[in-house]
Parts: C-alpha cells; sequence; structure tokens
C-alpha cells in the first residue's frame, strides 16, 4: 500500500462540513482528488488537480466511475438532511466491492458512531452512545452494520469517530484514543489533516480511533 502525494485520491461527502476542508487540504498536500457529488454544480471549488463526477454513493456505477485509477478512499459521508432512510451501509457495500475488484486498499471513514462493542467506554462517551441510539436509532444501527461490513473486509481501513465537528480555526493538535471520546469536539480543518495523514500513518489500520481538538 503505497501512497504518495501524488497520489489519486477519491473522496465521498466532500461537499459537507467535513468534506470541503479536507478537499483543500488534500489539494493542498499535492494530491489529484477525484469528487463523486449528487448536485456538483453546487460546489464551488476548482483546481487543475480536481475531477468532479456527478452520481450517488447508493450507485455502484457511480462509485465505480469515482474510484477508477484511485488508490485510495477517504469518505466523510453523513446521513442527507431530509432523508427517512439510511444510506451509509448501502454506500459502504457499494465501494467495499469495487474497491476489492479493483485492488484498492486503503479506506478512511468518519463516524458517528461511538460504540462499536470493542471498546470499554467511560461514562460520558457511554452516555453519548446511548443517547445517540436513543434519538437516532435507525441511522445508528445503519452505522454498526457499515462498521461490521468494513471489519469483515479485506479493506486497510480506519474508523475515525468523532465528536461535534465546529467550524473554528485550527489548533493543531489531535488528540487519539481508542477507548472514549477524549474531548468534546473538534475543528472541520483539524479533522481533514487527521484524515489526510492517515493515507500514510498505519497506527490506526482496522482500529476505529476516536479524536478531538485539543482545548487551547
Amino acid at each position: 500500500m503505497i501512497i504518495n502525494t501524488d497520489s489519486v485520491i477519491a473522496i465521498l461527502g466532500g461537499s459537507g462540513k467535513a468534506g470541503r476542508p479536507l478537499v483543500q487540504r488534500a489539494l493542498a498536500a499535492g494530491y489529484r482528488v477525484r469528487l463523486l457529488l449528487r448536485h456538483p454544480q453546487a460546489f464551488e471549488v476548482a483546481h487543475e488537480r480536481l475531477d468532479v463526477f456527478q452520481g450517488d454513493a447508493r450507485d455502484p456505477d457511480s462509485v465505480r466511475r469515482l474510484l477508477q485509477g484511485s488508490t485510495a478512499l477517504i469518505s466523510t459521508l453523513g446521513h442527507t438532511r431530509g432523508e427517512a432512510s439510511p444510506m451509509m451501509a448501502t454506500a459502504t457495500r457499494n465501494y467495499i466491492a469495487v474497491m476489492e475488484q479493483l485492488g484498492i486498499s486503503r479506506c478512511v471513514v468518519v463516524t458517528s458512531l461511538f460504540e462499536t462493542g470493542n471498546e470499554q467506554l467511560d461514562e460520558k462517551t457511554q452516555q453519548a452512545a446511548d443517547y445517540m441510539q436513543q434519538h437516532y436509532p435507525l441511522f445508528m444501527d445503519d452505522r454498526r452494520l457499515e462498521f461490521r461490513l468494513l471489519s469483515e473486509s479485506s479493506l486497510a481501513w480506519t474508523y475515525v469517530r468523532v465528536p461535534l465537528i465546529v467550524q473554528q480555526p485550527a489548533t493543531g493538535d489531535v488528540v487519539v484514543n481508542l477507548n472514549h471520546l477524549p474531548e468534546q469536539q473538534i475543528t472541520a480543518i483539524d479533522l481533514a489533516q487527521f484524515l489526510i495523514c492517515q493515507l500514510t500513518d498505519q497506527r490506526y489500520l482496522r482500529h476505529a480511533p476516536f479524536i478531538a481538538s485539543k482545548p487551547e
């Protein structure tokens, strides 16, 4: 798994609050970036190393078009506002199948799921997990299926668990813990930088780290 800064990175969810800073950081780092967007006309970022495709992550053909020629995938996909049905497991099945067929292994995924069953949560993190399950049961069940699909795949995945994402200046200091949320929020820029670093950092392969910005 060789990923250099001139590699081609596919991104899902690139138009969201976590995705836009990720796209900009990836381009700044020298990567060529491929985006799959349902509404590309609303995406204002343009760059000579940015290729945008219209499509939906729930459509296997769209996902194949995105991943063709890519070296790795980063997904900041979230549940679409206003849609009643979860979509993450469907999208995950699609990209796992295509990545395994094309021989692409590195996959970094952002998630709101706090409890995977593989950790000893502290009280605050357990409370947060319980809250999410109580208020968004269908979506949390879908996230658990997403995690199971990744765990059972052959991909070199990292499942990044995040607290509240805020649009504030970067702190430049991300705290990581495998068992509980270290802090209550992360800036979108700090998150983007952490995700980019995972392309070449193998410490969290097939792990689900919690991350957060360190308070100043």
